[in-house]
């Protein structure tokens, strides 16, 4: 009974030194790893930093970090490593001059459930990416792109004349506005000035889609997917 009990406090004691070395292994290379990206906030152990970050406006705290740390900030948000882009200059020349390299995009867990997994916006980077943006591209182009500006002109004239007559709900004009330019281009359907329904559903689940698709909490519905 007494070696019995002497080899589970063995066991015990190698497994504890085993999860001891091994952690401690995985904390020098994320440190010596850590050396070759850009400055950010200290990481928790296993959390990163998704506690320090303002999930419903997560740009309020990048703002924030990028006074103290600069245009580009490492960031650990649970097992997802990011890096921060916070400077329009840097932006185009890392996504739009360096497009090949830089282009593609992350895997985010919240798209399948909102419906959202065909959008060229989130896309891989591919053949199927690629052709769509052919296909976009030879639609709206500057030159290609024209032939809308009758029907933008149109559309701004009416804005005008909401703002004029309804100056206190500013934001759900300006909302109309886009998003009728955007449903005349794409389905040419002819919406109405003002509380067109169709319309109305689209800022509706842009406003879901904007608040609850972000990358910080794809992350936790991929970690947390229950």
């Amino acid at each position: 009974m007494v070696t019995s009990v002497g080899h589970l406090a063995l066991l015990a004691v190698l497994s504890l030194s085993f999860i001891a070395i091994t952690a401690l292994k995985q904390f020098l290379a994320k440190r010596q790893h850590r050396r070759h990206l850009p400055p950010g906030p200290v990481p928790l152990p296993l959390l990163g930093n998704i506690l320090s970050i303002d999930t419903k406006q997560p740009w309020l705290t990048y703002a924030q970090w990028g006074a103290v740390y600069g245009d580009l900030i490492f960031v650990r948000i649970l097992d997802q490593e990011m890096v921060v882009i916070n400077s329009q200059q840097v932006a185009q020349a890392l996504l739009e001059k360096r497009s090949r390299i830089y282009a593609d995009r992350p895997y985010l867990a919240t798209l399948e459930p909102f419906g959202l997994s065909y959008n060229i916006t989130f896309a891989g980077y591919g053949d199927e990416w690629r052709l769509s943006r052919r296909i976009w591209h030879q639609t709206f182009r500057a030159d290609s792109a024209l032939k809308f500006r009758p029907m933008q002109i149109r559309r701004a004239r009416e804005m005008i004349v909401s703002l004029i007559g309804d100056p206190q709900h500013y934001h759900a004009h300006f909302a109309t506005f886009s998003s009728s330019i955007t449903m005349s281009v794409v389905y040419d359907y002819e919406t109405k000035a003002r509380d067109d329904p169709l319309v109305l559903l689209v800022i509706h689940a842009m406003d879901v889609a904007v608040g609850m698709m972000t990358p910080e909490r794809a992350m936790i519905l991929k970690m947390f997917p229950f």
